[in-house]
Formats: structure tokens, sequence, C-alpha cells
């Protein structure tokens, strides 16, 4: 069930807030280990927002890298079963992805338009995600997620680390209670960001990507 996170974690639209721990007085921590936080708040949906965190030893280009290595993200993302990569420019891709569930929970998909803007002076590489399934057909035996928006955020913090952060929210959709729906997304989320940093730092991601 931890596809939830997926939809709204990868690449996963528009976001004043950034995720920083500077940037949480109306934020709960859900849960935190030594260089991963997940916070969140719930929204006026009664649906919550997730932000998390991480610190990792990695360049902030690794984070693009690790995001468009469709053949990796069943690795890292939770109950992810494949992803699919459109290339539209350099700086913008549109991703289908497709998440297992377990029995009787029938599987997901989302499809998302993901744009990427560096800042070279602040060396810090922010992609912005936007929902875009309404303009594709739907999948056999898959239910369409909706309302998918988030940012990424990779911001060098020395020559050795770089904070990850993301924020964001969506809708599984389907037929589903809102309490179980919050519930997994937090928990994917965690657990998807664990894995996330750990991926991240191998070796193949590191080489510096400029867009």
């Amino acid at each position: 069930m931890r596809w939830i996170a997926l939809a709204v974690l990868l690449f996963h639209l528009p976001i004043e807030t950034h995720a920083t721990e500077s940037s949480t007085e109306s934020w709960s921590l859900y849960k935190s280990d030594d260089n991963v936080k997940v916070y969140s708040h719930k929204t006026a949906t009664g649906r919550i927002e997730v932000k998390a965190v991480a610190t990792v030893q990695a360049v902030p280009g690794a984070l693009v890298a690790l995001l468009h290595d469709a053949q990796r993200g069943p690795e890292w993302i939770a109950n992810c079963r494949r992803v699919v990569i459109e290339t539209k420019s350099v700086h913008e891709r549109i991703i289908h992805v497709y998440y297992s569930a377990p029995w009787p929970v029938e599987d997901r998909d989302m499809v998302i338009d993901s744009v990427i803007h560096y800042d070279p002076q602040a060396q810090k590489y922010t992609i912005s995600v936007q929902d875009v399934g309404d303009q594709y057909p739907l999948e056999r035996n898959y239910i369409r997620m909706k309302d998918v928006r988030g940012e990424w955020q990779a911001i060098r913090l020395n020559h050795q680390q770089t904070q990850i952060s993301y924020q964001g929210q969506g809708s599984a959709a389907g037929h589903m209670p809102l309490w179980l729906e919050n519930k997994l997304l937090l928990s994917s989320t965690y657990e998807t960001f664990l894995n996330m940093a750990t991926v991240i730092e191998e070796k193949i991601y590191q080489p510096p990507i400029n867009h």
C-alpha cells in the first residue's frame, strides 16, 4: 500500500514553503532518524501535505540523475512497479509511474510534468511537479491518481553534503478511507526517503549535471 507516497513524492505544484528544518512551525514531525525527517500537516480537504528532508553525501545534480533513472525507480520508490519517462526538453519531462498495491486495494498510476531549474550561484536544483494525468488515456487495471503536486530541492551544504527536500500532496482517488490514505502517505514517504538517501550516494550519480 505504500505506492501512495510515490505519487506525491516522485519528481512528484506550486509550493510556497520549502522543506527546510527552519520552516516547520506549522508542521508535525512524523518520524526521523539520523539524516531523514518527515513532517506533515492537514490541509483544508482533510488530506495531509508532507515535507521530507535528508542530508546526503552527494552533489546536488545527483537528485536529477536519480529521478530520471527510470530503471532504478522500483528499487527505492515504495511499491513502485515501473517508471516510464518521456523527454520533452532538457528541462522538462513527462513521468508516468505505476504502483502495485496488495489486494483488495487496486493498483494506481500517475502522470506528472516535471520541470527542472538550476541556480548556479546557490548551487541549487528545484524540480517542480504538476499533475497532467487528465491529458493521458487511462490505463487498464489502474486507478489514476489526481491532484499530484510538489517540489523537490537539492541544495549544496558544503563540499561533501547536499540537503534533499520534498514538499507535496495528492489524491489516491478511487475508494479509500481518508485516514488510511493519510497514514500510508506518511509511512511511504519515510520509507522512500530512507531508500533515496542511500541510493543517491552511489558514484554513478555524482558527476555534475548542468541544465
